[in-house]
């Protein structure tokens, strides 16, 4: 597209705009700022309501990796290129509003970076895009508040339920069980749940794309899927190598489901929980990364049944506002975008509870889980909390003679 051709993209855009005229509410022309990542989602939420005559001040959180000389677009998914930038500017530019750019490098690195190193090197699932998410979302509402804005529009698919008579926040399932981002979102501070405006609340993707098109809007692609950040990337081997001392990153001893020496590796640091481990002796027996021993530099494999868990942990757990644990509840236990199993809910202490699935799955320690109240479009998410495997001893005999498994609560948390 030429400059001139933008030029009057833009133009016809903001006229459509300025034309539009919906009745008044209470919330008209009230300031908003509306987060924009560069996704089509952003666009088309900023854009819905410029078309309610909301005040609108556009806020990008750019986030990077400095360390890194190379392109980062193909390490975080997150990562906004000057392509994304400028495209950014382009649509704030054509819809008449203000865009501010707020950099969190360093807390980015901290929060985010470290964490995932420290993962990685312990042997437990990253969980970088919660963490960059939780970030994200407070810096947007700093810069809210210091721009005196009265809500944060994003352009999340979730639903939001307000009790004005307790002040409280409910998050519910979106009508997109794929590209539902209500867990993620209940993370969130009630203080930012409290300010938050979701204008794609009650639409599917397929419904946003629709309207992207029909408005004009286009957003450039990325190259890395969320979840996916750093791990697919040789570079980010190049800053672990870089990041941690020497000592931990010396070959070791690979250690077989029967606790015995198996092979040999070269560096903790090159290999990943859960990944799999191609070993002649195990050619028909798939085996995978289960444990990291950090200070000793041994690396521990076992079958893929070790990761078929039927009850867990979950400890930092956030629990939804006025959900009660005072007592056992039944939920649903979100396994992906499309997969989910009944479950029990057995609080334990302030911050963890026990989750006992009706059908084991694989569940990966580490790995942040989301339960439900039921499944399906419009349900309240009960809590979100990281999963932390219960460590079974031998089997005992009770007083009937039936075998008992003897569980190990010591640390739990």
């Amino acid at each position: 597209m030429t400059r001139k051709m933008a030029y009057n993209t833009h133009m016809d855009m903001k006229k459509k705009l300025d034309e539009t005229y919906l009745p008044d509410k209470e919330t008209r022309k009230s300031r908003v700022v509306v987060a924009l990542s560069g996704g089509i989602n952003s666009f088309v939420a900023a854009y819905l309501l410029k078309i309610q005559k909301y005040d609108l001040i556009g806020v990008t959180v750019a986030m990077g990796w400095d360390n890194l000389k190379d392109d980062t677009s193909g390490v975080l998914s997150c990562h906004l290129d000057q392509t994304h930038l400028d495209s950014i500017k382009e649509f704030c530019h054509s819809i008449g509003i203000p865009h501010f750019v707020v950099k969190a490098s360093d807390e980015f690195k901290e929060e985010v970076v470290e964490s995932w190193v420290t993962s990685r090197m312990t042997g437990s699932k990253p969980n970088q895009c919660w963490n960059c998410h939780e970030l994200r979302m407070r810096v947007l509402n700093e810069k809210m508040i210091e721009l005196e804005a009265s809500g944060l529009a994003t352009g999340h698919l979730a639903k939001l339920f307000r009790q004005e008579s307790h002040h409280t926040v409910y998050v519910h399932t979106s009508n997109d069980e794929v590209f539902d981002q209500s867990g993620i979102l209940s993370r969130l501070s009630h203080d930012i749940l409290d300010k938050l405006i979701l204008p794609l609340s009650d639409l599917q993707q397929k419904e946003i794309n629709k309207l992207a098109e029909n408005f004009g809007l286009v957003a450039p692609s990325r190259k890395i899927k969320m979840h996916d950040c750093f791990d697919k990337a040789n570079i980010a081997d190049g800053y672990l190598e870089s990041h941690v001392p020497k000592k931990y990153l010396k070959p070791g001893e690979l250690i077989g489901a029967d606790r015995t020496p198996v092979g040999d590796h070269q560096g903790i640091h090159h290999h990943k929980y859960g990944e799999a481990m191609n070993l002649p002796q195990y050619k028909n027996d798939p085996h995978f990364v289960t444990k990291f021993t950090l200070t000793e530099k041994k690396l521990e494999i076992s079958r893929a049944d070790y990761f078929i868990r039927k009850s867990f942990f979950l400890k930092n757990c956030k629990v939804s506002e006025e959900t009660s644990l005072s007592e056992p509840i039944k939920g649903v236990f979100k396994i992906n975008e499309i997969e989910f199993v009944d479950c029990w809910i057995y609080p334990k202490n302030l911050s963890g509870v026990v989750i006992e699935l009706d059908e084991p799955q694989k569940v990966f320690e580490g790995d942040m889980a989301t339960i439900l109240k039921k499944k399906g479009k419009n349900s309240k998410v009960y809590l979100t909390g990281v999963v932390k495997y219960i460590h079974e001893d031998k089997p005992l005999t009770t007083h009937e003679g039936k075998e008992r498994v003897k569980v190990d609560y010591n640390n739990d948390f």
